[in-house]
């Protein structure tokens, strides 16, 4: 596939910087947001411990780069073992005992805004949870860790069926050629490193923070090819819309159906006219809803298999929220959560379109009709998680 002028995290988007130590980074714009951020002084955030994100271009990340935007190394110039403790690793890290978290970008990270991040106290004594090695890094306040990373995000490959506005301007479909070779290269380097050799060790996996799953032939043959009975204690989340997670899917993955733990499905819409018309082009509506009520009904069989139901708030879509709670309710029973999430710059729009769909900007024509329906309390549901739109609600609710 030729090049694309616009593709997810476009270097042509404002933000960009460049940080003597980090290199590029682009910051994300938060003018016009209303957020508060809670004291973080002795608290834990596992990310900077066991994350690693895996880009298209190979930079590593430690959380999710609109969260963290500072790369802490390349995998195609770097050994995934030398970025893991590298000098810009070490630099995130300290952030947890200096308690100064100024590489963070509190106003996005749904951690942060909802106050959820754990102290060290309560981690160091098993009130919350952490592995051994994050214990024991904590306790000696290191910055090198005796573990890689327990959870890795594949986010290397953007292929996906659908082409939704707020992430690319056209469909991206990597199969062949010089670009799916450089992404299979990246992916080839992650398996090696974590999903060659049988072991019993505990991690994680997601697939994916860039496209779908199921439309990308880079993931697909990874997860058809992939023996969960070679790796018993290793949990896989997926990040899908939905619409190619089929019952003969289901069917053809079943030699990882005990190791599914998280299934993060994104709607970013409550009817089939928003949907197909303006959030999710090229979906299916209908088969969207049957494949997810075959999903549902999984859960009975693989309780560990959570289904969790994402929606990006936007201008397009943001009336329809409360009816997106109802929808999951009523069709999909067996439901983990319900997520919301702010609509961010991924570079796909002109500065003055992104703007008209950032209905949390204050200066927003309806920003106070968004708060409005956010007064309804069908939020206080304690499965509606509203992550980095938890301070908007306070705001609604002048808390």
């Amino acid at each position: 596939m030729s090049s694309v002028k616009h593709q997810p995290w476009a270097a042509g988007a404002s933000g960009h910087m460049q940080h003597p130590l980090f290199g590029r980074v682009w910051i994300k714009d938060t003018q016009g947001l209303d957020y508060k951020t809670p004291d973080l002084k002795g608290k834990y955030c596992r990310k900077l411990f066991t994350w690693l994100e895996v880009d298209m271009h190979g930079r590593a990340w430690m959380c999710c780069p609109s969260w963290l935007p500072y790369p802490i190394g390349n995998v195609l110039e770097e050994s995934i073992e030398d970025i893991w403790n590298g000098p810009k690793a070490q630099e995130l890290r300290k952030q947890i005992f200096t308690g100064k978290w100024h590489y963070c970008q509190a106003a996005f990270c749904p951690i942060i805004q909802s106050d959820s991040l754990p102290s060290i106290e309560d981690t160091l004594s098993g009130k919350k949870y952490a592995m051994d090695f994050e214990k024991k890094a904590l306790a000696n306040e290191s910055l090198v860790l005796d573990e890689l990373p327990t959870y890795i995000n594949f986010s290397n490959d953007e292929s996906c069926n659908l082409k939704c506005p707020s992430c690319r301007t056209q469909k991206l479909l990597y199969t062949s050629g010089k670009l799916y070779d450089k992404r299979k290269a990246i992916n080839d380097k992650i398996v090696e490193t974590f999903l060659t050799t049988p072991t019993d060790r505990e991690f994680g996996i997601f697939v994916t923070g860039s496209g779908d799953p199921w439309a990308s032939k880079i993931y697909r043959d990874m997860l058809y090819n992939l023996n969960g009975e070679d790796f018993p204690n290793l949990g896989i989340t997926m990040q899908t819309n939905g619409v190619m997670y089929t019952p003969k899917l289901w069917s053809r993955i079943h030699k990882i159906h005990n190791n599914l733990r998280n299934c993060r499905i994104s709607f970013d819409a409550a009817t089939k006219e928003t949907y197909e018309g303006k959030t999710r082009l090229n979906g299916d509506w209908d088969l969207l809803i049957s494949n997810c009520k075959f999903l549902d009904s999984k859960r009975e069989e693989f309780p560990n298999f959570n289904i969790i139901y994402d929606f990006v708030v936007q201008y397009d879509n943001y009336k329809e929220m409360k009816q997106y709670i109802e929808l999951v309710k009523d069709n999909f029973p067996n439901y983990e959560q319900v997520c919301f999430s702010m609509v961010s710059d991924w570079g796909t729009w002109q500065a003055e379109v992104y703007n008209q769909k950032c209905i949390w900007k204050d200066d927003h024509p309806e920003h106070e009709q968004f708060l409005d329906c956010l007064r309804d309390p069908i939020f206080d549901d304690p499965k509606v998680v509203l992550g980095n739109l938890t301070s908007m609600r306070q705001k609604a609710l002048n808390k």
